[in-house]
């Protein structure tokens, strides 16, 4: 049996999720702490409603590119064939550490298991797992946001059609992220990340029910 490394690399892309960039650049620069301004979100939408709107693209990209980073060392570990029999397909290695760096962001150990609402890590993590995916995820919110200007309805929006097109990529990915084909894992991590943002978006929903969701690029005066 080699020695096993799949539990600390699932541990390490939940600390690379953990590390905001929005909560940082509030604490540091600002002098605030995000988690307890406008929605208490330390994601891009509420940073830029504090801070600015490029203080929101900066926290925004770099909550996507976490999501890539933690997938790829992920995906290098497993192609390296580094695994044991304690997990006999190694794309849930893959499929764990995803996962781990969005509840990472949702919930930073930094931050007191507080955090941001995963959309912008999610679109990192297949970033990497399928460029398509990515195009097709980004081409939804970008149609939504645009014509709402609601991010909230745009996360909730992607995150259910990528279940339907992850159905049909599965198979591709997991050949892609190692020698094995298995469908299973991305269906679980699809199904898992749609409960999660669901979950992190409960307030949001509840206000776009009642019409009063805040919109991107609404300062916290006007929200």
């Amino acid at each position: 049996m080699l020695v096993y490394l799949g539990i600390p690399i699932i541990i390490l892309s939940y600390l690379i999720g953990s590390v905001s960039m929005s909560y940082l650049i509030g604490k540091y620069i600002y002098k605030i702490d995000i988690t307890k301004k406008g929605s208490g979100n330390a994601g891009g939408a509420n940073a830029a409603r504090i801070m600015g709107l490029k203080v929101g693209i900066i926290s925004g990209l770099f909550d996507l590119f976490k999501g890539t980073l933690a997938v790829y060392i992920a995906s290098v570990y497993t192609r390296n064939g580094v695994y044991s029999d304690l997990i006999a397909d190694p794309n849930w290695i893959v499929v764990l550490s995803a996962f781990a760096v969005v509840i990472g962001h949702c919930y930073s150990i930094l931050m007191k298991f507080k955090g941001g609402k995963g959309g912008a890590t999610t679109a990192g993590v297949f970033l990497y797992l399928s460029p398509e995916i990515f195009g097709i995820l980004l081409f939804i919110w970008i149609l939504v946001v645009g014509a709402t200007r609601f991010t909230s309805l745009g996360n909730l929006i992607a995150i259910v059609v990528i279940q339907f097109v992850l159905g049909l990529r599965a198979a591709s990915i997991s050949q892609r992220m190692t020698d094995f084909e298995s469908v299973t894992p991305y269906v679980v991590l699809g199904l898992s990340l749609l409960v999660l943002i669901y979950y992190k978006h409960n307030d949001n929903i509840v206000r776009l029910s009642r019409g009063v969701e805040r919109k991107f690029g609404e300062s916290e005066t006007k929200a």
